[in-house]
């Protein structure tokens, strides 16, 4: 068995996990409630699939199933949802360092995916909020 080499994880594959994750906030805060919940946790379920084949076995079942769990959990109840992104960091980490990458095509896929993955679990543990209505400016004196 040949022993894993940890991909290089730089600057640039860190600011585009983290330009995913804002785009895919920007996506979603189009999308209204409770739609944005319930999409949101059927996503998280499929991300609990994504290393079926990531070389830790009978593990990547035992995750996947747990990861089904937590996002039903999300589909009423945003802080699931950050709980599960948070449990895909730590198993991408897992897989950057001893496992195989979420795209087979790119080594440090993984690591890059625990970036974009934290940044989406902040979002969901503030309750996913519209980015547009956080933006939208006060007028002193005119009723909303």
């Amino acid at each position: 068995m040949e022993p894993h080499i940890i991909p290089q994880f730089t600057l640039p594959n860190a600011l585009a996990a983290a330009l995913i994750a804002v785009v895919y906030i920007v996506i979603f805060s189009m999308v209204k409630e409770p739609n944005r919940q319930k999409i949101n946790a059927i996503i998280l379920a499929g991300a609990g699939a994504a290393y079926l084949r990531g070389g830790f076995g009978i593990g990547e079942f035992v995750f996947c199933g747990f990861m089904t769990f937590i996002a039903f959990k999300g589909l009423s109840n945003y802080t699931f949802i950050g709980i599960g992104w948070l449990l895909h960091v730590g198993w991408d980490i897992l897989h950057h360092l001893y496992g195989n990458s979420i795209v087979s095509f790119d080594p440090s896929s993984s690591a890059g995916c625990a970036v974009c993955d934290t940044i989406l679990a902040l979002w969901f543990f503030f309750g996913a909020p519209n980015v547009f209505s956080l933006f939208k400016l006060h007028v002193p004196g005119k009723m909303s």
